[in-house]
């Protein structure tokens, strides 16, 4: 990829806290985005793309169905003029439970959002990268993938393990294509579900979506060859 600014980019799970900091300062650059949302989603669609006009198209579709991402990925590549420098990859669900009462259903809702709308929608989004000379991918994590998971947080583990292993693979087979596939691994967001869900944490102690967007853009900037296959851990206060 020659050029030295991120053109073009587009973001998984565009209605999402952090999506919404990345499209934000992105919009701010000049880069044209195309946002992917769930079928029935349309009213935000329409409200995003009115928000930044020219700059902002938002397609919906299944993420974990194959060809509806291929689909998807197909109509993104004209909006986008045939090239995507960058990808960001924002979906994902959290739930505490343990192994021994965690239902079967609620195992496959987190392996199919942290894991297989990942490698979905990134098998036609290396295609179309490969196409136009390289790319960038950035997806998001967990940092307590990275330590000792404690009871209770199995299952959500499991499948953001999973995703760890997809980037890492993944960055061994493209690289010689001139893409780089990474992920940031941040301690608990701060956003309204998360404030919802834990009341009694400070929310001080959690990553603010501005500054985790920040850094994804830095980290996919054209001119960074050898950082791939990185699993890079973002903490707040709380260590």
């Amino acid at each position: 990829m020659s050029r030295k600014t991120i053109t073009t980019a587009t973001v998984a799970a565009c209605f999402s806290v952090t999506a919404q900091s990345l499209i934000h300062q992105l919009v701010a650059q000049g880069t044209r985005i195309v946002g992917f949302g769930r079928p029935g989603d349309e009213t935000r669609a329409r409200e995003l793309e009115r928000r930044y006009p020219d700059l902002v198209q938002v397609l919906l579709g299944d993420l974990t169905d194959a060809a509806q991402c291929q689909q998807l990925v197909s109509k993104a590549e004209p909006l986008l003029g045939s090239a995507i420098d960058a990808h960001y990859h924002c979906c994902g669900v959290y739930s505490w439970n343990t192994w021994d009462q965690v239902s079967a259903n609620e195992v496959t809702r987190l392996h199919q959002a942290n894991f297989t709308t990942a490698w979905t929608l990134a098998r036609p989004l290396l295609t179309a990268m490969k196409r136009s000379g390289g790319g960038s991918m950035m997806f998001i994590s967990a940092r307590d993938t990275r330590r000792s998971i404690g009871a209770g947080f199995g299952p959500y583990m499991a499948s953001k393990l999973a995703l760890n292993g997809l980037v890492e693979s993944l960055a061994a087979e493209v690289g010689p294509d001139g893409i780089q596939v990474n992920a940031v691994l941040p301690t608990i967001i701060d956003t309204p579900v998360n404030r919802a869900a834990l009341p009694q944490v400070d929310p001080a102690q959690w990553i603010d979506p501005a500054q985790l967007a920040s850094l994804m853009i830095d980290l996919t900037r054209p001119g960074r060859p050898n950082l791939t296959g990185a699993l890079i851990p973002v903490n707040g206060a709380m260590m």
